[in-house]
C-alpha cells in the first residue's frame, strides 16, 4: 500500500456584520480518523478593514443550532477558539466528527460595523490506498 497526502485549499474573503445575531459565517467538514491519518486543519485570518477582532470557533455541527440561538451555551464544546486581528493556527482534532468552523463577529462593539475578513483554509491529510486502486484510476 502507498500512503497518499491529500490537500485541499478554499480561499474565501467574507464580509461579517456586526452587533447582531447573524455576525457570523460557518463552513463545515467532516473528518473520519480511521481513514485520515493525521489530519490537520490548517487557517490563515486576517480582517482588513477593521482594528475590532474576529471570532474564531471550531464547534462539533450538532452544536451549531444551540450556538446560533445562545442555548445552553455552558454545555457546547469548543474544541478551537481564538480572538485576534490575524489568526495564524493548526486544528489537529482527536476525535472523529463533523465540524462547524465558525468565523464570529457577533461580540463586536460597534453596532453597523461590516468586517471583511481574509480566509485562507488548507485541509490536509494521510490516506491509504491500495496500488490497485491507483491503477484503476489512472485508467479512467
Amino acid at each position: 500500500m502507498k500512503i497518499l497526502s491529500h490537500v485541499m485549499r478554499n480561499i474565501n474573503e467574507f464580509n461579517i456584520p456586526a452587533g447582531n445575531s447573524h455576525g457570523y459565517e460557518i463552513l463545515y467538514f467532516g473528518v473520519n480518523l480511521i481513514l485520515m491519518f493525521d489530519y490537520r486543519l490548517a487557517f490563515d485570518i486576517e480582517v482588513q478593514n477593521s482594528n475590532n477582532e474576529i471570532e474564531i470557533l471550531i464547534l462539533s455541527r450538532k452544536d451549531i443550532s444551540a450556538w446560533k440561538e445562545n442555548k445552553g451555551s455552558s454545555k457546547i464544546k469548543s474544541y478551537y477558539s481564538k480572538n485576534g486581528l490575524k489568526i495564524n493556527d493548526i486544528f489537529k482534532p482527536t476525535i472523529s466528527d463533523a465540524y462547524a468552523f465558525v468565523i464570529n463577529n457577533r461580540k463586536s462593539s460597534i453596532g453597523h460595523e461590516v468586517i471583511t475578513v481574509e480566509v485562507i483554509l488548507t485541509h490536509n491529510w494521510q490516506q491509504e490506498v491500495k496500488e490497485s486502486q491507483l491503477k484503476e484510476h489512472i485508467k479512467t
